[in-house]
């Protein structure tokens, strides 16, 4: 069997790794892995050269740095603050333009964020904050509009780590030492100290590290009673098992009593719609949703996907049955754990056959990604051997 040679060069590493550089590898991944995990408070003294120098290496002017206490005020206080300079520069808005406009943007994003989260009356809020800021109704569309587009300018910081630490170990751990690495140190100092960022030509804002980041035993961001991630200004984001809820289902893990059939029945997102079948309990559904059981398939059926299968059917008075196909995952969770879905399927599909068969109604949620016809012109077609 030929072999190949490994390779280690300042300008080329190539050829596998060697076992001692496995080990040195495995402890370099868990160093980043701690970097993205990092709940202690910015250091302003560390993160504001890290970015000066990042502009530098860039050809940029200095700076100036602002830290933001979460990415929810970054994008508003950005996206307004650079509409304010925009129009300062171009003969809009009057004032000292770089201080007073990321002072009152970032004050104003920060009232604006907390009044999202706890007021959701009016949901021109937006428009109205930008028109506090700006005083006239033309800027505060435009203020608006930028609103939307904070991304094109954003970089990860800590929550890229998976990159730099794949730049990094080809580096300080296979030894290359290539040009763009004088460059590249202000970018890692900036993704060790800290989170994510938006750049402007006249300032950078920065965010703080999450107080709580809570993850799973696969490093899945999961909490199932309360957030995944919050900010120390209150912003938080919520997952189970790497599923992200929006913030309109966080009810799902902080008081999953609130959760409903019909909510269920209507939720588009398969994942989504298996967190809350797991947090109101699938025996419980289908006795409150008084959905009848019209097939099975036994536990040792030769599709493996559709062992112990349960096709539901719930009748609905002047209207198309819903009905539903309750499936195990074909392939087990890394702790050996296998996790049930319950899928939404087209009662009329293969002839009304989907609504009586659990083979044609699995079947029939194998779609065509472009026009969305089924994927199986017959639905015993359906049979696999392996699924993943």
């Amino acid at each position: 069997m030929k072999t190949t040679a490994i390779i280690r060069r300042p300008d080329f590493a190539g050829g596998g790794i060697t076992a001692e550089e496995k080990v040195r590898l495995d402890a370099h991944a868990q160093l980043w892995v701690g970097r993205a995990m990092r709940t202690a408070p910015i250091d302003p003294a560390k993160i504001t050269p890290a970015i000066e120098a990042l502009y530098a290496a860039g050809g940029l002017k200095k700076p100036r740095v602002i830290i933001v206490p979460s990415p929810a005020v970054m994008a508003f206080a950005y996206s307004f603050a650079s509409a304010v300079l925009y129009q300062r520069k171009n003969g809009g808005f009057s004032g000292d333009a770089t201080r007073a406009a990321t002072d009152a943007a970032t004050y104003a994003a920060t009232y604006a964020a907390t009044r999202a989260a706890t007021d959701d009356a009016k949901p021109n809020w937006v428009y109205e904050l930008a028109l506090d800021i700006s005083g006239n109704h033309n800027d505060a569309m435009f203020m608006v509009q930028c609103s939307g587009r904070w991304w094109n300018s954003y970089q990860g910081g800590n929550m890229w780590a998976a990159y730099d630490c794949y730049l990094s170990g080809a580096r300080d751990i296979l030894g290359l030492e290539l040009p763009a690495h004088a460059g590249y140190a202000a970018w890692e100092q900036c993704a060790i100290h800290g989170g994510f960022r938006v750049l402007h030509e006249d300032f950078c804002m920065v965010s703080d590290f999450p107080s709580v980041l809570k993850v799973d035993d696969q490093n899945r961001p999961h909490c199932i009673d309360g957030p995944s991630h919050q900010w120390r200004d209150g912003w938080s984001l919520y997952h189970v098992h790497g599923v992200r809820l929006e913030e309109s289902q966080k009810h799902i893990v902080l008081t999953p009593e609130m959760i409903t059939v019909d909510e269920i029945e209507h939720e588009q997102n398969a994942e989504v719609r298996r967190v809350m079948m797991e947090q109101y309990g699938y025996e419980r559904y289908i006795g409150d949703c008084n959905a009848q059981v019209v097939d099975t398939r036994p536990d040792d059926f030769h599709i493996v996907g559709l062992r112990s299968a349960r096709l539901l059917v719930k009748q609905v008075p002047e209207d198309e049955p819903v009905v539903f196909v309750d499936l195990l995952n074909s392939t087990p969770e890394p702790d050996g754990s296998v996790r049930r879905y319950l899928m939404r399927v087209d009662p009329n599909a293969y002839n009304g056959e989907a609504s009586r068969n659990c083979q044609a109604a699995a079947a029939s949620t194998w779609r065509d990604d472009i026009d969305g016809k089924l994927t199986f012109k017959d639905w015993r077609e359906y049979a696999p051997v392996f699924e993943s």
